[in-house]
């Protein structure tokens, strides 16, 4: 079913929208290094950000920071309920709450009445490590559903308060839980946040984040999707543009396709890739046709493997073969390569 439209800034979730990527800058809103990466995390194609306020002071950059960003803004409030109203009144463009921490009926109900007077979304947002009632010893689907279950008395406080708004999520730090947990929220009309929780470092996190959310957005399931690692927060944007390009019928500008390389390659492949690809910063970003390039790095895995991109390159002892749709149409120096490729890519973009 076609989840219920909500709106935050100018990114619509639900109804028949796209998955929207959301992302966390990891610094205080008080550092002079926070708006340089929302910055950073816009060029990637960041859609929302999201921000953790720990106390009043920090709640009070909220505007300063609203100044200087494109992308709408959402205040991150744990354990004190005032955090939010402070939020709301510097210009946040959502409040995220956690259940198992907020505290009191009535306080959530204040959160609600200000949002509603702002016309700003909700996002209960419940994490496996704030559920108190959950147990080590809990199955997947009794721990799917204790998180579930306090995602659902957080929304019924705030329809009881005359509230619609609302975005939900509910995550887990394993796959197994977090596709279950969120087979259950599909029950609601509003639309999900998707994420894993505490993946660890990119090799872990990557895959659990690509395993869990890959499976839930093929299924149809997720409005935004937020993938969380212990990295910075630009290269979360791009592995979650990652996800969605191989699990959704969205788009990237460019497909960049590589072979793994073996002892047949004799180049860095992985440095002259990235040295393409640091051209087109805006690479990950829908459009309405993908352009296939592929850098293989020896005649094996070139024109024959590689045989639907668009265009590519196959190093090739001293020499380098460019092709297209698999046909052999130059052959070039290796160290024009990357120029050569670039500029073509160039072309085949206008």
């Amino acid at each position: 079913m076609n989840k219920k439209i909500v709106r935050v800034g100018n990114v619509t979730l639900g109804g028949k929208s796209p998955p929207a990527v959301q992302g966390m800058v990891k610094t205080k809103p008080s550092s002079v290094k926070t708006v340089n990466w929302i910055k950073k995390m816009e060029d990637a194609g960041c859609r929302m950000v999201r921000i953790a306020v720990p106390d009043e002071y920090e709640a009070g950059f909220i505007s300063k920071i609203k100044r200087k960003i494109k992308i709408p803004l959402i205040a991150d409030i744990h354990f004190d309920w005032r955090l939010a109203l402070k939020a709301v009144d510097e210009g946040a463009d959502k409040i995220r709450i956690n259940p198992s921490n907020i505290g009191a009926s009535w306080k959530v109900r204040e959160v609600a009445k200000i949002c509603n007077d702002h016309k700003i979304p909700i996002r209960v947002g419940a994490n496996i490590g704030s559920v108190k009632e959950i147990k080590k010893s809990d199955s997947t689907k009794i721990r799917a559903r204790k998180l579930f279950n306090a995602v659902a008395k957080e929304v019924a406080i705030l329809e009881k308060s005359g509230f619609s708004e609302i975005v939900v999520s509910a995550k887990a730090e394993d796959v197994p839980t977090t596709i279950e947990a969120n087979h259950l929220l599909a029950k609601f009309r509003y639309p999900i946040h998707i994420g894993v929780t505490a993946t660890g470092l990119p090799e872990d996190g990557i895959v659990k984040s690509g395993s869990a959310l890959g499976q839930l957005l093929r299924e149809g399931i997720g409005d935004t999707i937020r993938v969380s690692l212990v990295s910075d927060p630009v290269y979360e944007v791009k592995v979650a543009y990652s996800i969605l390009s191989a699990n959704t019928d969205y788009k990237s500008k460019i497909n960049f396709i590589a072979c793994p390389t073996c002892g047949r390659c004799k180049v860095d492949l992985e440095k002259i890739l990235m040295k393409i690809k640091s051209h087109f910063p805006d690479s990950s970003f829908p459009c309405s046709r993908t352009l296939d390039v592929a850098v293989m790095g020896c005649e094996v895995n070139g024109p024959g493997e590689a045989k639907n991109a668009d265009i590519g390159i196959a190093f090739s002892g001293k020499k380098v073969v460019y092709f297209e749709k698999g046909k052999i149409k130059k052959t070039l120096p290796k160290k024009s390569a990357i120029s050569f490729l670039t500029k073509k890519i160039k072309q085949f973009l206008k």
